[in-house]
């Protein structure tokens, strides 16, 4: 590839058997749009209904067959969806058909790049129109340079759903494996091949110490010193923080915390994170700190995520807090040998950092894909 100099009509980055200049051209001259229809007089069948969201039922007629860029017309304006089938749309989703000198999935990438709500005619609910779209101009290469970049750019698609599939995969797997390790349909032997003792039931108090976080709110900063453990922090495995630079209860590498507050019918309520670095965290209050005295953590950690001991507490109306007594009455079935505990933990550590860095291309894949489109296009 080579990178053009500085030139706004021109692509910051071109193949180099490419240096044709760009055409303006207005969108109603290279395809025509249709409009989505109510598809509830249909019956059922094999053929796919699209709305702003995604794929919304099937039904037994298409409204077109073949490529098409979809737009929203009500709604999602900025997600456009690329197809290449018989399908139909219901009256919030613009469908597109007829290219004239025009690579569809071209348009498609071209069309991410377009900041939609810069054409938004609605104060409320965001809308287009088709005769504000058929009037928006574009930058084009030649149809042989457009197929190339479409072609480039679809491989680079299909490298992240490969991966997102891989994730899939291992995220699946994982869940098989621990249902059957806790059922012990399967277990670890010891280095002789030996079986392990019977796991034995205990109460999470008699393998855990615990300790109550305390309140931020008057220390929260945008770039602390440390993190902040609150429930948005534990339900996002760590994604959403807050920063302090006040350490009010700190948190050491192996202590686990435990969401003790959520709304009715949340996902945080009793959800674990494991403390995988020292002098970096703080506990909020609501968060309960655990830290083990006869038990492996990292075992602890996998076993109460997957605890549904903590639900019976959500009646389904009200803020749910847990009590310290309630948090460590849960009964928990553990192995007795350390070592078996142990390698139950590392093994599903592993798949944890499996998954994590298949996780972790994924976003470096999307990231290298934003680059290029950004590169690519004018």
């Amino acid at each position: 590839m080579q990178v053009a100099t500085q030139n706004s009509t021109v692509p910051k980055l071109r193949f180099n058997e490419f240096n044709d200049n760009l055409t303006i051209k207005p969108i109603n001259s290279i395809l025509s749009i249709g409009s989505g229809k109510d598809y509830k007089h249909l019956d059922s069948g094999k053929i796919p209904v699209y709305g702003t969201g995604g794929l919304m039922t099937m039904v037994n007629k298409f409204l077109h067959e073949g490529e098409s860029v979809c737009i929203g017309r009500k709604g999602t304006i900025n997600k456009p969806i690329y197809l290449n089938e018989k399908f139909w749309t219901v009256d919030t989703l613009f469908y597109t058909h007829s290219f004239n000198a025009a690579e569809p999935k071209y348009i498609f990438y071209k069309f991410l790049n377009i900041n939609w709500y810069k054409y938004n005619e609605a104060s409320g609910v965001p809308s287009l129109s088709k005769a504000t779209i058929e009037k928006i101009n574009l930058n084009l290469p030649t149809l042989p340079e457009q197929q190339k970049i479409a072609s480039f750019l679809s491989a680079v698609d299909e490298r992240i759903q490969q991966l997102e599939r891989k994730k899939s995969l291992l995220e699946e797997y994982k869940k098989g494996v621990m249902r059957q390790l806790f059922s012990q349909e399967i277990r670890f032997k010891d280095d002789n091949g030996n079986n392990y003792p019977e796991w034995k039931e205990k109460k999470l108090g008699d393998v855990i110490f615990f300790k109550n976080g305390k309140g931020h709110e008057q220390y929260i900063s945008s770039n602390g010193r440390y993190i902040v453990v609150n429930s948005k922090f534990v339900s996002s495995n760590g994604k959403v923080k807050k920063h302090s630079n006040n350490q009010l209860c700190p948190l050491e590498k192996g202590d686990l915390v435990m969401v003790m507050s959520d709304v009715p019918k949340g996902k945080a309520l009793a959800k674990c994170y494991y403390i995988e670095k020292n002098n970096l965290y703080s506990l909020n209050q609501r968060i309960c700190g655990l830290k083990a005295k006869d038990a492996n953590t990292k075992l602890l950690y996998y076993l109460l995520n997957r605890n549904k001991y903590y639900l019976s507490f959500d009646s389904g109306v009200g803020q749910t807090n847990l009590k310290k007594a309630e948090v460590l009455n849960c009964p928990l079935l553990i192995p007795q040998s350390k070592e078996e505990q142990q390698k139950i933990a590392s093994f599903l550590s592993g798949l944890d950092k499996k998954i994590e860095l298949v996780e972790t291309q994924i976003q470096q894949s999307k990231t290298f894909k934003k680059g290029l489109l950004q590169q690519l296009f004018v």
